[in-house]
């Protein structure tokens, strides 16, 4: 598939699958918008897993290329306000600004939508909360929501890792699911400078599954 704002990686790229809680980048001031689309050396999305998966983001939400990794291991990609990666205020600041993360991984196991209760269970457990933490530390991770919908299953936690980046709240919001048998977990995570509420956190998250889960159904044979 090729169509604007496509970027097709290379898949000799190394996997940035350590990368996937955390991510980074400089938020900046709010000013006159326009459409993303309108600034050209922003991608609004990005195919990987032998371009068979398109990971886009929300509205004024724009791909970081220089982090982006794809491999046979697993894809990763980072997404952050389409202004901060374009550094300028033209083109376009999200209401909530975030640091939007995807990785896509080997699926061929049970679907997601069929272990929602197991997952559930898994991370309210030292091992899961374990695989939550930065610093993977069951200690460090408050489990504060854990929900299933439509075959994704979201969690919320917050994370006390003494090893968190700086930049970033303790809170972050996931979502888990499956796409063209493969295993999508998307994550939301604040700016400490300006961090999110339950309530944004959540429909960041919500919003970034429905964009990526659109994305994949309007298109074929990528």
């Amino acid at each position: 598939m090729t169509g604007k704002g496509i970027i097709k990686l290379k898949s000799s790229h190394r996997s940035g699958l350590a990368g996937l809680f955390f991510g980074f980048c400089t938020a900046c001031s709010p000013g006159p918008s326009v459409p993303a689309s309108a600034v050209p050396s922003v991608p609004l999305r990005i195919a990987v897993a032998d371009k068979q998966i398109i990971i886009a983001g929300p509205q004024d939400y724009c791909i970081d290329k220089a982090a982006a990794r794809d491999s046979a291991a697993g894809s990763f990609v980072l997404l952050g306000s389409c202004a901060a990666i374009a550094g300028t205020a033209a083109a376009g600041q999200p209401v909530a600004p975030a640091i939007l993360t995807a990785s896509v991984s080997p699926g061929g196991g049970p679907l997601i939508g069929q272990q929602l209760e197991a997952l559930n269970g898994y991370f309210r457990s030292k091992p899961g909360l374990a695989a939550l933490s930065r610093s993977g530390q069951a200690s460090a991770i408050s489990l504060q929501r854990a929900w299933g919908s439509d075959g994704v299953f979201y969690l919320a936690a917050h994370d006390r890792s003494t090893g968190r980046r700086n930049n970033v709240q303790a809170e972050f919001w996931r979502a888990v699911f499956d796409l063209r048998g493969r295993i999508i977990t998307l994550n939301v995570t604040g700016l400490k400078s300006r961090p999110l509420s339950e309530a944004a956190g959540r429909a960041t998250l919500e919003a970034f599954v429905r964009q990526v889960q659109r994305e994949n159904r309007k298109t074929t044979g990528l």
